[in-house]
């Protein structure tokens, strides 16, 4: 039986990518002190978010590990080292707003047994969505991660780290061909969606583990695939924002609520994916990929493994949807975008979510909301809502759809 989390909150966490002026720098600098290194690693997820232990200058840290971006500091924790700053870059985040941050280089990064020197990070801004709530001091990015083969096993809430990939088990039947970016070594895979009649469009998109989602569609994927072949089926579309990056929540633009009939990743197919359009240039995949088999994402001959588990390789996702989405803003937890326009005279965005069903988010902070991972099983349930213009307190009946 599908279960859906009480609301989907999307917090795509990291900078996807620096915005280069005349002279374009690059995060893919350092190097491992190790030879012939292979690690197992525990993580802790929380929201989706997969967490690890590192050492930095003899002190141990938590980072969460993010492919999809490039290693980041905290504010504090750049306070604290004084490492050397490179320079001072515009970086975009994966809502689509953009800061200017200094760059700067950790001397030593030690992962396990494994030593990384000289790895470029980006000093984020404090952002307590981020660093207090999980409790973290950065994130491991791809750069750091460009001269191994990483792989996750969500069976046993381990990563495996290596610069010998053929001692990963992996089979070439479950192989696909893997892209790194240039400026930080994102990595980036190939799909096909297809529709009912067998129409196929092929799709380039990020493996992102510091999305909480399996499969988020780009407005901007969605709006030039459509332009050769039609593989979607629209199930809604409405105005507001749902997502929020390290630099705040992403302003509000015309989504799409999206039903793929078929996706194949490498020797896997996936039905009924139900998907939202994000802000972002490139689609991707997030860390709720990981629940259907061990990834492995091998940077050094830039390969991309999805090895099912139970040998299982064909899914059915298809599941409904609240037709109203959440986002924080300003520590307030309100109505982000209604996908089923038959509610927009009892519910308007902006309106304070008080309670849903038996959660009380009136008790809780912006910490306990971000991080919570309760499932109401139900077809149905009341919202209670402050309303945004009149202050006065409402109850509506949500129904999935």
């Amino acid at each position: 039986m599908n279960k859906n989390k009480h609301f989907l909150i999307a917090f795509l966490m990291l900078y996807t990518s620096l915005l280069f002026g005349q002279e374009p720098f690059t995060l893919n600098q350092g190097f491992s002190e190790n030879k012939n290194y292979v690690a197992t690693i525990p993580y802790t997820e929380i929201a989706g978010k997969l967490i690890i232990n590192v050492s930095i200058n003899n002190q141990n840290r938590k980072f969460i590990l993010d492919t999809g971006a490039a290693t980041v500091i905290s504010e504090n924790l750049f306070k604290e080292l004084h490492p050397k700053v490179l320079q001072t870059v515009n970086v975009s985040d994966s809502s689509g707003k953009t800061d200017s941050l200094p760059i700067v280089s950790l001397s030593q990064v030690t992962i396990n047994s494994i030593s990384f020197k000289d790895i470029p990070a980006i000093v984020s801004k404090e952002s307590k969505i981020i660093f207090e709530c999980f409790g973290v001091d950065g994130f491991i990015g791809s750069n750091l991660l460009r001269n191994s083969a990483i792989q996750f096993d969500e069976k046993t809430k381990t990563i495996t780290i290596t610069d010998k990939p053929n001692l990963l088990n992996l089979d070439k039947k479950d192989a696909g061909k893997m892209e790194l970016s240039s400026s930080q070594s994102d990595p980036y895979v190939w799909i096909k969606l297809k529709n009912e009649k067998g129409d196929v469009a092929t799709e380039k998109i990020l493996f992102d583990t510091g999305d909480d989602g399996f499969y988020r569609l780009s407005i901007n994927a969605y709006k030039h695939i459509i332009k050769d072949v039609n593989v979607f089926e629209v199930k809604a579309k409405s105005t507001g924002s749902f997502t929020a990056g390290i630099h705040g929540s992403a302003e509000d633009t015309e989504n799409y609520m999206i039903n793929i009939p078929l996706m194949e990743v490498n020797n896997m197919k996936f039905k009924n994916v139900i998907t939202k359009t994000t802000y972002t240039d490139a689609s991707r995949f997030g860390s709720g990929i990981l629940k259907y088999g061990k990834i492995t994402l091998d940077y050094i001959n830039k390969k991309f493994y999805v090895q099912p588990f139970q040998n299982t390789y064909e899914i059915s996702l298809q599941k409904q949807q609240w037709p109203i989405d959440p986002v924080l803003n300003n520590d307030k937890f309100v109505v982000g975008i209604i996908w089923d326009q038959t509610l927009s005279q009892k519910i308007k965005k902006g309106d304070e979510i008080i309670k849903f069903d038996n959660m009380d988010y009136q008790k809780m902070n912006s910490c306990d909301i971000t991080k919570s991972n309760k499932e109401i099983d139900k077809q149905k349930a009341i919202i209670e809502l402050k309303d945004a213009q009149t202050g006065q307190i409402k109850e509506v009946e949500l129904n999935k759809y």
